[in-house]
């Protein structure tokens, strides 16, 4: 489906579908996010209207202060995250960068495609109650803000109404992707995108 003449109300040009790796979650909490980071980030920029990726990014993060004193209270903090998706925090000490730097770059590219008044719409699997509070959390703690919309693509969503599966493993196999052993954002952020892309070809055939 290519952009239409008129366009209608509510449309937008990009969709940024996301992903992140992190410490953990704090299960249960309103914010998921509470006392833990994320340690990676996939970021792609879609064309809203083909959802074929237009510019992408992946970033590794150093643990920030609040992380590593909870691994010295804790030495079990961070420990089950890091089974799945392999970034240690000593791997990412060695290779990250400051949650400062990768905030000023998630940023920088966003304020390239929507730039400051334009409302951001994201897509990703579980996005909304996931990745976004961690997102808007890491750029607050470095003092960024971001104009997100109201309406953000959930693919587990989908996936559970077209398909009726109930996680990712089973939605990115049943549309063709192999299995992951280490979860990688940038990866999965991939896997969402096409995803979403291979639920509209269908229903466009279906709808034909």
């Amino acid at each position: 489906m290519g952009t239409p003449k008129n366009k209608p109300v509510g449309s937008l040009d990009y969709v940024l579908a996301i992903d992140s790796e992190t410490t953990g979650l704090k299960f249960g909490a309103d914010d998921p996010s509470e006392g833990h980071q994320a340690v990676s980030w996939g970021v792609i920029v879609a064309d809203a209207y083909t959802l074929k990726p237009v510019e992408e990014l992946y970033i590794e993060i150093k643990w920030n202060d609040t992380s590593i004193k909870s691994r010295e209270k804790d030495p079990k903090f961070g420990k089950r995250a890091e089974e799945i998706h392999g970034l240690t925090q000593s791997y990412l000490e060695k290779n990250g960068v400051s949650e400062e730097d990768a905030a000023v770059q998630i940023a920088e590219l966003i304020m390239k495609y929507w730039g400051p008044t334009v409302s951001v719409k994201t897509l990703g699997h579980n996005v909304h109650t996931f990745d976004m509070p961690f997102l808007r959390a890491m750029l607050r703690r470095v003092g960024i803000e971001v104009k997100f919309g109201g309406r953000h693509y959930d693919t587990n969503s989908a996936g559970f109404i077209a398909f009726g599966t109930f996680n990712s493993d089973d939605l990115f196999s049943l549309i063709g992707y192999e299995a992951r052993d280490n979860h990688n954002a940038l990866d999965d952020a991939k896997m969402a995108l096409g995803s979403a892309r291979a639920i509209r070809t269908i229903m466009d055939a279906a709808m034909g």
